[in-house]
This record gives C-alpha cells, sequence and structure tokens, in this order.
C-alpha cells in the first residue's frame, strides 16, 4: 500500500500569481479562469490579514490584545469563551503603530472608500472630474448637507450614469440600461453620503486586520480548527513561568504542529526591509509570545537570558521544519511592560504582513460591491437566504452571474467571512462571530456551561459527548430569538464542520434522537475493549491492525474520521449490567462500529494512539480471508485525504499505512511492517513470538499474487502437458 498524496499542483505564470490561494485549490479549476475575468472588468488591492492569537488557558492573550489595543488596564480580564473577532483598521506604510478598533459602522464606510477612490480616479483619468472629490459631509436632521460644488457633481454624475458605474469595458446589462444606471448613481451618491467621512483625498494605504481570539480552554480545540487558515500570522502565548509544566509544554507543541499542518514554502518570499521574511520561511509565520515575564525565576544574569532559557525549554524538541515557522519571539509582562513594547509588537506584525503572498493583492470590484450590500444587510440579520442574497448580487451596478456569485460564496467560505454549503442551499451566515457564538453554546468549558433545570443530562453530555434534543432545545431557546429561530440549520453546519453528529435513523424512531459530539468526549472504556465485545482471541476473528502512521496528526482529525464513518455505519451498542438503556461504544480516542447492521456479526474497531490511527474488524461468524476489507481501507484512506487536503487544505500533512498482528494489545501497536510490493505468505510474529500466515485483509494484493501464482501453474501444467504430448506424437 502506497502513501497517500492527494496534493494540489498550482498553475503556473504570472496570472496564477494573481490568483488566491483558496481559488486554486477549489475543486473546480474553471475558478481560476473565472477569477481572472472578474479581475479583468475592475479591481483594487487588497490588504487584509487575519491574526490568530492562540495559546493555553491563562497564558495571557486576551490581557495581550487589549495591551495591543492600547488600554493599559487590564485588571478586569476574563476568560475568552470560544471565539471573539476583533476588526482593526491601520496605516500600511507610514508604520505610525497605531491600532484602531472599528465599530460596526467601520465595514460599510471602508467598502464605500475603497470604491469611491476607484471610481474617482477612473474618472480623473478620462478627464470627466478636474478636482478631487471632498465627501466631508455634515448631517442635519438626518438629511446629508453637501457643499455647491460638492452638489454640482452629483447632478454631473447623475447626468452622465455610464461614466460613474465601476470601471469596465462591457456593458453589464444591455437589455435594463437606465435601471443599471438609476442604481450606479444611487450607490454613488450614497458613498458620497456616507455615514462615516470617507477622504479620497488621503493617500495613506490602510491594512485591515482581523484578529481572532481563541479560548485557551481544550474543549474549544476542535471548534478552533475550523477557522485556521494557511494566509494567517499566528500569535502563540505561552507562559515563560511554565516552562518545566508537561502539559503546558504539550499544549504549546500542539499549537506549533497545528499550525505546520498548513505549511507552505514559498518559491520566492518577499522579503520586508527589517529582514523579518527570508528565503528560508516557511508560513504561515508565528510570532512566539513568552508572557509573565515578572514571574520568571531568576536563574541568570540578567531577566532577558532567564526568559530565554525558559523559551528554549518549549521550542527544545520541536522539528527543523517547524522552526521555519518562527519570525520573532518577546518576552513580556503584560502588567509591568509599558507601552513602547507593545508599539514594537505591533510595527513587527505589520511588517510580517507586507512580506506575506496576500499582500497587496488584486481583488475583484465586482466582490467589493457585493461585500458593500452584504454589510448592510449583516447590520440586521446575521443569516440571510440564498435567493435574497442572489437578488442583491444582481441588484448592483454591475451584476454578478450566478457561477460568479457561487464563486464569491465558495472563496469567502474558505476565508470564513462567512458560511455557505451548495448542499444547504436555504441559507447564508454573513456573521461568523455570531456563528462561533452558536457553536460555543453546545461545545464550551465546563466553567462556562449554566446552570440548568436539565443538570443531569448536561453532564452526562458533558461526560459521554450524547447530547439530547431536550437539552439542544434548552441551550438555543435561552439564547437570542434569532439563534433559536435557526436552530436546525445550525445543527446542520455543524454536522458540516463534524462538531455534532446525527445518528442514521431507523424507520420508526425517535424524531428527536440523540446527538453525539465527539470533542465532548471525555469518558474512557471502564473495562477492556475486547471484554465489552467478548472478543475472542483468535487470528481468525480478528483482522490485521491497518495503521495510519503520520509524523504529526492533528488532533481534530480523529473526530472527523469518527464523524465521516458514523455517517456510513452505526455506532456499536452495548447492554450495560443494571441499565435499562443500551450504551453506544463512543470513547475518547475509541470508538466501535457495526459493519452489519442487521446480525451484528461483523465490527469495525477505531483507536487513535499518538500520531496513529489504527483499525480493525471483528469477525462473530465466518473467519477472515484474504482482501475482504479493501473497500474499508479506501474508504478511510479517502476519508482522510478529503479531511486533510479539501476540507482543510493541510498541504503539510501526510500518512502511510502500515500494518501489525491482530493478537497485539491496541496500546502495543506501533505498526512497523510495512506492505511490501513482493507478496509474502507467512511471517514471524514479534507480539505472539511464533509464525504466522500472512492474510493481508485490507488489501487484493495477495489474492492478485495467488491468483497470477494459480495461472501460472495452469499454464504450466498445460504447456508440460502439450509438450509430453508432442513428444508422444513424435515418437509414434
Amino acid at each position: 500500500m502506497s502513501d497517500n498524496s492527494s496534493g494540489v499542483t498550482a498553475g503556473q505564470g504570472k496570472e496564477d500569481e494573481m490568483v488566491p490561494t483558496e481559488i486554486k485549490l477549489m475543486a473546480d479549476k474553471r475558478s481560476i479562469d473565472l477569477y481572472l475575468k472578474l479581475l479583468e472588468s475592475g479591481s483594487e488591492k487588497k490588504r487584509d490579514i487575519r491574526l490568530v492569537v492562540v495559546g493555553k488557558q491563562g497564558a495571557g492573550k486576551t490581557s495581550l490584545i487589549r495591551r495591543l489595543f492600547g488600554e493599559d488596564d487590564i485588571k478586569d480580564v476574563t476568560s475568552t469563551n470560544g471565539i471573539k473577532i476583533h476588526k482593526i483598521k491601520c496605516k500600511a506604510m507610514s508604520d505610525d503603530g497605531k491600532w484602531n478598533t472599528l465599530d460596526e459602522n467601520y465595514e460599510e464606510t471602508e467598502t464605500n472608500a475603497r470604491l469611491l477612490k476607484e471610481y474617482v480616479g477612473k474618472l480623473q483619468d478620462k478627464r470627466t472630474i478636474k478636482e478631487p472629490v471632498e465627501a466631508h459631509i455634515a448631517f442635519k436632521d438626518n438629511t446629508p448637507v453637501t457643499s455647491v460644488d460638492e452638489s454640482k457633481k452629483l447632478e454631473t454624475a447623475s447626468k452622465q450614469p455610464d461614466i460613474i458605474k465601476p470601471p469596465s469595458e462591457h456593458p453589464v446589462n444591455p437589455q435594463q440600461p437606465n435601471q443599471s444606471s438609476e442604481q450606479a448613481a444611487k450607490d454613488f451618491e450614497t458613498m458620497l453620503s456616507a455615514k462615516s467621512k470617507v477622504d479620497v483625498n488621503d493617500k495613506e494605504e490602510y491594512a485591515t486586520f482581523m484578529l481572532w481570539d481563541f479560548a485557551g480552554d481544550e474543549e474549544f480545540y476542535h471548534t478552533h480548527q475550523t477557522f485556521l487558515s494557511q494566509d494567517a500570522i499566528y500569535l502563540v502565548v505561552t507562559k515563560l513561568n511554565e516552562a518545566y509544566d508537561p502539559k503546558a509544554q504539550a499544549l504549546f507543541r500542539l499549537w506549533i504542529d497545528s499550525i505546520h499542518c498548513y505549511s507552505r514554502l514559498e518559491e520566492q518570499n518577499i522579503i520586508s526591509d527589517d529582514k523579518t521574511t527570508t528565503s528560508g520561511d516557511l508560513d504561515p509565520p508565528v510570532v512566539i509570545v513568552g508572557t509573565w515575564k515578572d514571574a520568571v525565576k531568576l536563574e541568570a544574569d540578567t531577566v532577558e537570558e532567564a526568559c530565554r532559557k525558559s523559551l528554549l525549554v518549549y521550542t527544545k524538541n520541536l522539528a527543523d521544519d517547524e522552526r521555519g515557522h518562527v519570525r520573532i519571539e518577546y518576552f513580556i509582562s503584560n502588567e509591568e511592560d509599558d507601552c513602547s513594547v507593545f508599539q514594537q509588537i505591533r510595527l513587527d506584525i505589520i511588517n510580517l504582513a507586507r512580506g506575506m503572498r496576500t499582500w497587496n493583492k488584486d481583488y475583484p470590484l465586482k466582490f467589493i460591491q457585493l461585500e458593500q450590500r452584504l454589510q448592510e444587510k449583516k447590520k440586521e440579520l446575521p443569516i440571510i437566504t440564498y435567493q435574497e442574497i442572489k437578488h442583491i448580487s444582481t441588484d448592483t451596478p454591475n451584476p454578478l452571474s450566478e457561477e460568479e456569485l457561487i464563486l464569491f460564496l465558495e472563496f469567502h467560505h474558505d476565508l470564513r467571512s462567512l458560511v455557505y454549503f451548495k448542499d444547504l442551499p436555504e441559507n447564508i451566515i454573513l456573521d461568523t462571530q455570531w456563528l462561533s457564538d452558536a457553536f460555543k453554546c453546545i461545545v464550551t468549558a465546563k466553567k462556562f456551561q449554566a446552570t440548568t433545570k436539565i443538570q443531569t443530562k448536561w453532564d452526562e453530555f458533558y461526560h459521554t459527548g450524547q447530547l439530547n434534543y431536550e437539552v439542544v432545545e434548552y441551550i438555543f431557546k435561552k439564547e437570542t430569538t434569532i439563534l433559536y429561530e435557526h436552530k436546525e440549520y445550525i445543527l446542520k453546519v455543524m454536522e458540516k464542520f463534524d462538531i455534532i453528529i446525527r445518528p442514521n435513523q431507523l424507520e420508526g424512531a425517535d424524531e428527536n434522537p440523540c446527538f453525539y459530539v465527539p470533542c465532548m468526549v471525555k469518558a474512557e472504556p471502564e473495562i477492556d475493549i475486547y471484554k465489552m465485545f467478548n472478543v475472542t482471541k483468535d487470528i481468525r476473528k480478528r483482522s490485521t491492525w491497518l495503521c495510519f502512521k503520520f509524523i504529526f496528526l492533528p488532533p481534530h482529525l480523529h473526530n472527523h474520521l469518527i464523524a465521516s464513518l458514523s455517517r456510513k455505519y452505526n455506532i456499536a451498542e452495548r447492554v450495560v449490567t443494571g441499565q435499562k438503556e443500551r450504551q453506544i461504544a463512543l470513547f475518547k480516542s475509541t470508538a466501535v462500529f457495526e459493519l452489519e447492521e442487521t446480525t451484528k456479526l461483523r465490527k469495525l474497531l477505531v483507536m487513535t494512539c499518538p500520531n496513529v490511527i489504527q483499525i480493525q474488524v471483528w469477525e462473530f461468524g465466518e473467519d477472515i480471508k484474504n482482501g475482504w476489507y479493501k473497500y474499508i481501507a479506501d474508504f478511510v484512506t479517502e476519508e482522510l485525504n478529503t479531511i486533510m487536503h479539501t476540507r482543510f487544505k493541510m498541504s503539510n500533512v501526510k500518512f502511510e499505512k502500515t500494518w501489525e498482528c491482530g493478537l497485539t494489545e491496541p496500546k502495543c501497536v506501533t505498526g512497523s511492517n510495512k506492505f511490501l510490493e513482493e507478496p509474502i505468505t507467512e511471517y514471524q510474529c514479534d507480539t505472539c513470538q511464533i509464525k504466522h500466515m500472512f492474510i493481508d485483509e485490507w488489501s487484493d494484493q495477495q489474492n492478485k499474487a495467488l491468483t497470477v501464482s494459480v495461472i501460472w501453474s495452469i499454464y504450466h501444467v498445460q504447456h508440460t502437458s502439450c509438450l509430453h504430448q508432442l513428444s508422444d506424437d513424435k515418437n509414434k
């Protein structure tokens, strides 16, 4: 069995450099040509940066963010529940080091500015406007008041609609020119009379940060993976005074490993002025922030040396390629350091952003127009129907075709600026903060769980991962009306992200069953898994272990695989003495599935050990034979590749398939045996210390070898017989 390799080969050439990674990696390769055509119809430079802050609970992430925002008072900081998303605007070129947090009206104003500057530039190029347009608008009784000159410009603009529309060489809707012109004039007037000031004379280039503050509690890690990205800057925050705590070390390594899954070595990295990016660096870039500097024991000549010694404890076991992500290291005290320390961090982050491949990319004006409309809509509701967004997308001066609209939605879904699933067409989530808040209603740390009238069922969920529908009803009913009204759709989205599992429904079963939430399962099997299902120690009844060995196994991958298998097979149930209800065999790192739902004579065991996913089949009927389970091996292989490379774009995650004797205890499985091109018939088992026949249940290689052997034997017999016959005839 060969190693998996479903990497995506990006197109070559100058035009391909203009296409975002998310577009390149789409399954439909026509998306690249479509995006390039969109750019031809008009574009502007995009400088949006994703900044993700991760680290252990209590490391000081939220305090750090406040200090970066220029807040000195951090005494009332509380733990983050789920994910908190902040929008920040800063000057991209002049480096004044100021970050301005933005209110809810900013997105609309900023989009207006982007469009307006582009329009004015085009108009000035055509000599239709000699003087720059000034759009500082005063308001009186909610009515915009403009100067005489501006009024004349608006009047002129209204009389020349085909000049005002977005720069495009071709008319967008020739059958309805008046409607398009009227809408263009209306949009232009809206931009000039924006609720916030738009200064088209401002030649400064601005960048917008989307800062994602991830909670440090373990329960949130699975949902966090939903929002990780290749094109982000990561601030990994760790407590310097906990350097010798194994748990702190493990969590630091988990985040570095998780980020490394998305690594990409650029052929030609851009090198910024301060040399923060070099040709040997790996993206995504990582900034390590060591906090609690004031609590580090001074076992060196200086505080700086003591802090560096502590950080080396965290980083000493990192692989060489993982170190390629680390650009800068800081040792700080959120409470004691002055503002100049955080000013320097802000400057270094913007310099890192300039060196990223996503910096200053051309972006279609058609997309900006739709963003503008959706930003207005998002103020009303965080969720919208597909038909409504389709209507909005065609009601712009430069309408989007349905193909372009779907590309817009899929692109922004990959960016997680909205959530869109083609097979869930009824709704689109415009506000990812709202979605994150919905996630944390169910997947949350115990300290954030509110006291409920159904506490017993809540405790059962927290321990076993079984979520009773009554609990779901109670949770969402306590939240906002809009959340409760869209409860069913949110549950479907959580299924798409593999956060919850909806069990296969049997005919006549309860319409409101329990859900399974694998990432919340804390329970371990109370007895040996073989004793639990009365599996005999017989090599004819236990298949060989099939092992998927990773250099690093992303922590959420097991849960995604369990979700994939549960859509194909039912999770096995067992009778527990003294209990009326059956219990499902879903545990932390272990699950058992029914391969034969009617007879229950064949089951699949799935287990996760450090950097290994291992599976085994149990036979309670016939003996295991060659090649019986190739379809299971193929299914698991395909699902793992789809999860890693298609859904999460983790281009750097790979595995190899190996095997182990089926009588080896699960915790002792290492997968030390490789599948060979030349099939074998027997082997000396290190576990049993005896010779075994090699059955090779997971592939048809052995069967092919046997078939070839049989054919050759038949041919040999027939050929020998013919030779003997010829010899006899000759003698006669």
